[in-house]
């Protein structure tokens, strides 16, 4: 395991710290379709598939960055919307099984243009 350094962090804050990679837990994310709908506007696909090869279940999160204005059209797995531009999946895992994260996003990039 590595270490992380962490500055001066105000009570009562959250902060990131990594400390380590788990090689036994992996993930990869593909974009399944894309539709140009207009000269600013956008429908997008996107499966993460996930394969857990630890002896136990477990907990994942899956973040993903969302541009501009956007619109959740369909997707498998519940999700939170930490930000404007950020949502959070929560995926429980069973050992030794693969599961798939699967959404649809509709979204608007007129607000970066500004």
């Amino acid at each position: 395991m590595g270490e992380d350094q962490i500055d001066h962090t105000p009570k009562d804050e959250k902060f990131k710290l990594k400390i380590g990679e788990a090689f036994d837990v992996v993930g990869e994310r593909v974009q399944t379709d894309y539709k140009r709908l207009g000269d600013n506007l956008f429908e997008v696909a996107f499966e993460v598939s996930l394969r857990n090869h630890k002896k136990e279940d477990v907990r994942v999160l899956v973040e993903e960055p969302i541009p501009g204005d956007w619109e959740m059209l369909s997707n498998t797995h519940s999700y939170e919307k930490v930000s404007a531009r950020l949502i959070r999946f929560e995926v429980p895992w069973a050992k030794d099984t693969e599961a798939k994260v699967r959404y649809r996003i509709r979204f608007d990039i007129e607000p970066f243009l500004k």
